[in-house]
């Protein structure tokens, strides 16, 4: 006899879905009939079995008439548990063996915090020391290059809203306000944005144009990062209100109206009807599309009226959501470029089911199931184009937010609990293709023990009964006991629409200079581009099919030229800025003396400056300098770790004529113990009056970093350009 054919929950030309099985060539996953195992059988690699464990005892539990979605989530609670420590917390995956601050913090909203609200804690609070957030290491030595630690907030509110704990919410609203005071006094240049790199993606060679060192990266502004901080400015508010610290609330909740209307402003392309990954020092905006921003943008709410647009158009591929598209076509290798992340493909279903599109919340809990049945593990990430792990620069099983992201699925996506105004709301989201009977049980929220079950599909409740009385989809927080809920879903009379994105794709390499002079830019070809356009301060002037470009009209002190690749299909990322300034509007002064008192000779026109209070000032020479605007840079090295990582990046805050006038941010520009290297800091932006002017660097307590007591550069010369 023909055995029974199953449905299909989704399908595309890269693998099938059905409720047991997953095939896509080359492989066959399968669960068992009892649902205790996953069977793996790989072309040329044999069978391998995965073992599926009950849910523990205390875990909430789930049960479905769809057998992968209970698998899934047997093989989640389960991994989420082998990732604890004997101690309490959880690391960030197999092969993390410490806490970071972003992967606990994403954890815990995708679903952590109600399994392990305890572990989810200790593990938050290990993640603070001196009172402020912790920054995970990251390019040019942490922060301020890297500034997502403020994600540290969504964690630790959604393990507020969770328990109902008023000690835990104090606390971390003390935490919250040193660490947005702390970075305030770094990351503010002009204007309402917070410079920093883009959250997660840390690995300037896979995400960022070529010619950009972590100074340049640390001086650009991100579209993710900056909603991080609107989310945390705007929940900072929600936790003083509660704790009646009403001015504070007020305060903050207008930091962040006035930092969404600066997003709004400088991220969304009318062009591209999507919002730009970030913006390079010098205001030009990088069109590329990030996912985990947008879909974070969405989920928060500040979209607005952009979020079905830009959810629409989200390029996808057909195993998921990549990270950012197009993708680097610079590097073949996959890890931020040409991969899916499944905790940030968690956070694209939860915006699309946010927005009732349960065809592409349909979509997106197919692409996160089928890479856990082919790899038998929540995994890191994997290759995009082929959706395999293979070849990928880093991995690791049972990754800690991926694991949760899972998790997210259930909880937020599938039983779409909310929480609004002092209520749990549940507002569920059942594709077509998971139709049918679904249960949670014993889910645990304050002092509330909570069992739902789901039947049907779509969006809509039609009936419910909550402890066998009719009611509505709405329970205060402030119940005590058993809560049963049963919800009936009424079925669109609308088709589900097709889930249909644009394909990621591929963007063209930037332009390389080729001997450019004030007279002629020129630039070498780029393979694939159909013409190049040409950008002088801050403004498109012209397109040309040629690699070359006169100029004839030059500002009085100041012209920065970038090129752009371009062919009818992409575009590349802007040229490394080519600088023409006026020769009498440009100033070199070396170093003059160091120490407090001035009481050390420079020797060699450099000087060594760290935390000691014998070099904590550093004088330059005294310069006379005609009214204007200026560009300030200093030459400097810091080898005192990689380009890549650690917590080292030194700061130092810049004095004119005896008063504060910016912080000067000085991060690794080499590999350790290279101190041969030297580059340039990033600009400081200056009005100075006619006269003579002193230059100074000060180690301030603004300028504490991350790792706290290293903190130490080489610097030599200061650059000053007159602009205007």
């Amino acid at each position: 006899m023909t055995p029974p054919v199953e449905k299909v929950i989704y399908g595309n030309e890269a693998f099938c879905l059905t409720p047991r099985r997953l095939t896509q060539p080359g492989l066959v996953a399968e669960l068992a009939e009892d649902g205790s195992h996953l069977r793996i059988c790989r072309e040329g690699q044999g069978e391998r079995v995965v073992e599926l464990p009950p849910v523990r005892k205390g875990a909430p539990g789930f049960r479905s008439s769809v057998p992968v979605l209970e698998g899934m989530y047997r093989m989640a609670v389960h991994e989420l548990g082998q990732d604890m420590t004997e101690d309490g917390l959880m690391l960030a995956g197999a092969s993390w063996s410490t806490v970071w601050t972003r992967d606990i913090a994403y954890a815990a909203t995708l679903g952590a915090a109600l399994v392990e609200p305890e572990a989810v804690r200790r593990s938050l609070e290990s993640r603070v020391r001196d009172g402020v957030v912790l920054q995970d290491t990251g390019t040019g030595g942490g922060w301020p290059v890297s500034t997502d630690r403020v994600a540290w907030a969504m964690g630790a509110w959604t393990l507020y809203l969770s328990t109902g704990d008023r000690e835990w919410l104090a606390w971390c609203a003390d935490v919250l306000v040193a660490t947005l005071e702390q970075d305030d006094a770094v990351l503010r240049r002009e204007g309402a944005l917070r410079a920093g790199e883009t959250s997660f993606i840390d690995w300037r060679e896979q995400s960022y144009p070529d010619w950009m060192e972590p100074a340049d990266i640390g001086a650009s502004y991100a579209f993710g990062t900056n909603v991080l901080h609107y989310l945390a400015r705007r929940l900072a508010s929600h936790m003083l209100r509660l704790l009646g610290r009403k001015e504070e609330a007020a305060q903050y909740a207008a930091d962040a109206a006035v930092l969404a209307e600066a997003i709004e402003k400088n991220f969304w392309s009318r062009g591209t009807c999507r919002y730009g990954m970030m913006l390079t020092e010098g205001g030009y905006l990088d069109e590329r599309a990030d996912a985990l921003a947008t879909a974070l943008a969405v989920h928060t709410g500040l979209a607005g009226e952009h979020a079905a647009q830009v959810m629409r158009e989200l390029p996808c591929c057909l195993y998921g959501t990549p990270v950012f598209s197009p993708y680097k076509s610079g590097r073949a290798e996959a890890y931020h470029n040409r991969a899916v992340w499944p905790f940030e493909e968690a956070f694209v279903l939860l915006a699309h089911a946010d927005l009732q599109d349960t065809g592409r919340a349909g979509r997106s809990m197919a692409f996160m199931l089928r890479a856990a049945m082919a790899f038998g593990t929540n995994k890191e990430n994997f290759n995009a184009q082929t959706g395999e792990s293979e070849g990928t620069v880093q991995n690791s099983d049972r990754q800690l937010w991926s694991v949760a992201g899972m998790l997210g699925l259930y909880y937020y996506g599938l039983f779409g609990i909310q929480y609004e105004a002092g209520n749990l709301v549940i507002a569920p989201c059942v594709p077509r293709g998971f139709a049918g009977s679904h249960w949670l049980m014993g889910l645990r929220i304050r002092n509330m023990v909570l069992t739902i079950h789901l039947n049907g599909y779509g969006t809509e409740v039609c009936s419910i009964l909550v402890n066998g009385k009719p009611g509505v989809p709405v329970i205060p927080l402030d119940t005590v006991g058993t809560v049963q809920v049963e919800l009936e879903l009424n079925p669109s009379d609308e088709e589900e629409g097709p889930a249909t994105s644009p394909m990621a794709q591929e963007d063209l390499p930037e332009p390389l200079w080729d001997s450019p002079t004030r007279e002629l830019l020129r630039w070498k070809p780029v393979e694939g581009a159909t013409s190049y356009c040409v950008y002088a301060n801050g403004r498109a002037f012209t397109n040309t099919a040629a690699c070359s470009c006169p100029l004839t009209n030059h500002s009085p002190y100041f012209d920065e030229y970038r090129v752009q690749a371009l062919n009818a299909e992409a575009s590349s990322c802007l040229s490394r800025p080519f600088e023409c300034p006026a020769e009498e509007g440009v100033y070199v002064l070396n170093p003059h003396r160091i120490g407090e008192e001035a009481e050390y000779e420079v020797e060699h026109r450099q000087a060594w400056l760290d935390t000691r209070a014998c070099t904590s000032r550093l004088d330059y020479e005294d310069v006379e300098l005609p009214a204007g605007t200026y560009r300030l840079r200093v030459l400097y090295c810091n080898a005192t770790a990689s380009l890549r990582d650690h917590d080292t990046c030194a700061l130092r805050e810049l004095y004119v004529d005896g008063e504060p006038a910016g912080m000067l941010v000085m991060p690794h520009n080499t590999e350790a113990g290279r101190w041969e290297d030297y580059s340039l800091t990033a600009p400081l932006t200056l009005q100075l009056e006619g006269g003579r002017h002193r230059f100074s660097l000060h180690y301030t307590p603004h300028c504490r970093n991350s790792n706290g007591s290293v903190n130490q550069c080489m610097v030599r010369r200061m650059v000053l350009v007159r602009v205007k």
